[in-house]
């Protein structure tokens, strides 16, 4: 039995073979209005920059702050493949980002490195909460491991978020050398 490829080498793969992606998120971004059609060139530091303002808003709960890194039609696929996880525009990105953040406390992150195609990039990042026990309701560490796709619409603004994430109890380290590329 041969070994599958690592998941980096699936992404890679993924992403250099998206020309009917880079079509849709053309047209995506030819609607989004003047200010997000400019044509620009997205560094691995936009990517970073945007992630971060991203984590400190959900750090800080705050979702007025989140749409705003998002365009105004963006699409936020929080479980790919489940509509009621798929949230159209600025105002359902809020209201989902009030109601999932809400129970959640003292949260904390480590992004690791983008990987950048064109309009599109990767980033894992690694997310630590307490949220309520299904049991008790006692606040209990969890550990979100996530993979983040994000389609840009301009260095600063994403047009759509897809979520692949893993959620373990506790608080779990990442192993040696995560992030890097």
């Amino acid at each position: 039995m041969s070994a599958l490829p690592d998941r980096r080498t699936v992404l890679r793969a993924g992403l250099a073979t998206a020309g009917t992606a880079a079509l849709a998120t053309a047209a995506t971004t030819a609607a989004a209005g003047p200010a997000e059609a400019r044509p620009f060139t997205l560094r691995p530091q936009d990517v970073s920059r945007w992630m971060t303002a991203y984590l400190k808003a959900w750090q800080t709960k705050d979702a007025d702050g989140v749409v705003q890194l998002f365009t105004r039609d963006a699409i936020y696929q929080a479980v790919p493949g489940l509509p009621d996880q798929m949230f159209h525009g600025r105002q359902e990105i809020h209201d989902y980002w009030t109601s999932v953040t809400a129970p959640q406390a003292g949260m904390t992150y480590l992004q690791g490195t983008p990987l950048v195609n064109g309009n599109q990039a990767d980033l894992e990042i690694w997310v630590y909460f307490q949220q309520p026990s299904e049991t008790d309701g006692t606040l209990q560490w969890v550990t979100l491991i996530e993979t983040n796709v994000l389609t840009f619409a301009s260095p600063t603004l994403v047009s759509r978020n897809i979520e692949y994430n893993r959620i373990l109890d506790g608080r779990v380290d990442p192993p040696a050398g995560w992030g890097r590329r």
